[in-house]
């Protein structure tokens, strides 16, 4: 191998030529060897990056998949009813269908969803047609009969024969469509008669309390 100290240090001694190619073979060689260490080092460490993503992505994963349905957007909430304003509209219904005084009855308990009641309310069964013509024949002059107002099932009976009322005092709870319908005292008297029993069916117009 030629003598490097003789290459630097006596530069006006030129290297023969097979020296100046060993020399040339030389650096080539360590050239070579530093790109290969490098090329090694660059896929060390592009493996060790690879890796490490590999990691984060499955923790990542759910955070991704559960990012579109945090901002669902929630359904629109449904209009608040105004139970003082279906109720006036039920009653005004009621009495214009049975042709009673609104004073003569109360609904004092609403379902949260009596959306339906409006229009089933005047629509009775054609068997009531035939009712007011027999409630006359059964109070005597004088007398003054409280008819229901609705179909619907007796669900209190709050008088009794003898009892004394007056005018605005409840005299029948009638239970319809998920409402509790108080009926009145239109007048002021004394019970004579209770045609209603708890737990009975009743049409409109039906004889419910007779007041002398």
């Amino acid at each position: 191998m030629p003598s490097v100290e003789k290459a630097i240090l006596n530069p006006n001694n030129p290297l023969s030529v097979p020296e100046a190619l060993m020399v040339a073979v030389c650096g080539m060689v360590v050239v070579f060897m530093m790109l290969a260490i490098l090329a090694a080092v660059i896929i060390v460490i592009s493996k060790i990056v690879a890796s490490m993503e590999g990691s984060k992505k499955p923790a990542a994963a759910p955070a991704k998949s559960a990012a579109p349905s945090a901002p669902a957007p929630a359904a629109p909430a449904a209009p608040a009813v105004d139970e003082g304003e279906l109720v006036a509209v039920m009653m005004a219904a009621i009495a214009e269908e049975s042709g009673m005084s609104p004073n003569s009855f109360r609904i004092t308990n609403v379902s949260a969803d009596p959306v339906a009641a409006p229009v089933a309310a005047p629509a009775p069964a054609p068997a009531p047609v035939a009712a007011p013509a027999a409630a006359p024949a059964a109070v005597a002059a004088g007398e003054t009969a409280v008819n229901s107002p609705m179909p619907g099932n007796v669900f209190k009976v709050e008088c009794k024969v003898g009892q004394a009322v007056k005018a605005g005092d409840v005299l029948v709870v009638l239970e319809a469509m998920k409402m509790e319908i108080e009926v009145s005292a239109p007048v002021d008297g004394t019970v004579k008669a209770v045609a209603a029993t708890v737990g009975s069916a009743v049409n409109t117009d039906d004889l419910l309390v007779t007041i002398g």
